[in-house]
């Protein structure tokens, strides 16, 4: 019995040594390894610095060109139209003849109303000669002179009718929708053909209220572009009149508009207006994309990026004034939107590595 305990007692000490060598044995394994630490990798980054330069601050809007003259070609008396030889697109001048409606009607109409005159002209002066000698009354001239009045004013507008056959051009200006025909009725209630100066060509724009005081106050100094990109077309333009009141509803005031050379442009076509309404001279600046979304960016120094909240004094759609006092900083233009304060950077070179 006491040898059976002596043998449990003999593996327990064995058990206790073997533990011992092998917690010893690991211990001094780990404390003389060489201890490996984790670096993480630098942000890579791309920066740029201030430049002077100037800033326009400008607005931009999509707009239609128009004529600033668009007039009618109606004709004042009706008839079947006998001579009608304009297309659209032909350049007429002022009262040149546009068509000629059958002028027999009023001709004899004219001849009639002239045979009228005439005679209450004879019987006016028969009549007067008469007053003169006492034989007729007084309300018996006046009553022939009133109706020979009348006669000569219906003669007047007779022959004024007949000329009105010949139906002219209101307007120099450009043919741009044609309706008449040969043969066809004309009428007082109907155009023939709708004319346009296409030398005096105008936009219309709805502007948001937000810039009214901005145009107001610089309407006589904004530099305006008008541009049509279909056509390469360009043109310099000026202000022709600004609304003296904002639309309630939809909260916009009319700028209208004319160009300088209208050349080219044609009417209804879509165009941009760039209205350049301040310009800020020899000031640092930065490209727009250095601005995040959330007004901040960051500046890089000694190799460590910093987040500073940063709202711009002045700017455009491509660029902003740098942070005063700052302009010999490197400032992250890729990269940022990753970076937190204080992060360590690598700056990229301008060409080559991609971040």
């Amino acid at each position: 019995m006491k040898k059976k305990i002596g043998s449990a007692v003999l593996r327990v000490v064995i058990l206790l040594a073997v533990l011992l060598l092998a917690f010893f044995g690991l211990r001094y394994y780990f404390s003389s390894r060489e201890v490996v630490s984790y670096q993480a990798p630098l942000a890579p980054v791309r920066t740029v610095r201030a430049k002077l330069s100037d800033i326009e601050q400008s607005i931009s809007f999509t707009g239609y060109i128009e004529s600033e003259q668009m007039v009618a070609v109606v004709p004042f008396v009706s008839g079947t139209i006998l001579e009608y030889d304009i297309k659209e697109g032909d350049r007429l001048e002022k009262d040149q003849v546009v068509a000629r409606i059958d002028s027999e009607p009023y001709r004899l109409q004219a001849l009639q109303a002239e045979a009228q005159a005439t005679a209450l002209e004879s019987a006016y002066q028969r009549i007067s000669n008469l007053y003169q000698s006492n034989a007729v009354s007084r309300q018996e001239l006046e009553s022939i002179e009133a109706q020979r009045d009348a006669a000569d004013a219906q003669k007047a507008l007779a022959d004024l009718q007949l000329s009105y056959a010949d139906i002219k051009a209101p307007i120099s200006g450009t043919v741009v929708i044609n309706k008449g025909s040969v043969g066809s009725i004309a009428t007082n209630t109907d155009y023939l053909a709708i004319m346009a100066d296409m030398e005096a060509l105008v936009i219309n724009l709805n502007v948001s209220y937000a810039y009214y005081d901005v145009i107001n106050e610089n309407k006589d100094n904004l530099s305006i572009t008008v541009s049509d990109e279909s056509r390469a077309l360009v043109s310099s333009a000026e202000v022709v009149s600004i609304s003296p009141m904002i639309d309630p509803l939809s909260r916009s005031f009319n700028l209208k508009l004319r160009l300088d050379s209208p050349e080219g442009f044609a009417l209804g076509s879509s165009c941009t207006v760039d209205i350049t309404y301040d310009r800020i001279s020899d000031v640092y600046t930065l490209p727009v994309n250095v601005l995040r979304l959330d007004d901040s960016l960051y500046y890089v120094e000694d190799g460590v990026a910093h987040y500073m909240e940063y709202k711009p004094l002045y700017e455009n759609d491509d660029l902003i004034s740098a942070p005063e006092g700052m302009e010999d900083l490197d400032f992250v233009i890729e990269g940022q939107n990753s970076l937190f304060d204080g992060q360590n950077v690598r700056i990229l070179e301008a060409q080559g590595e991609d971040i």
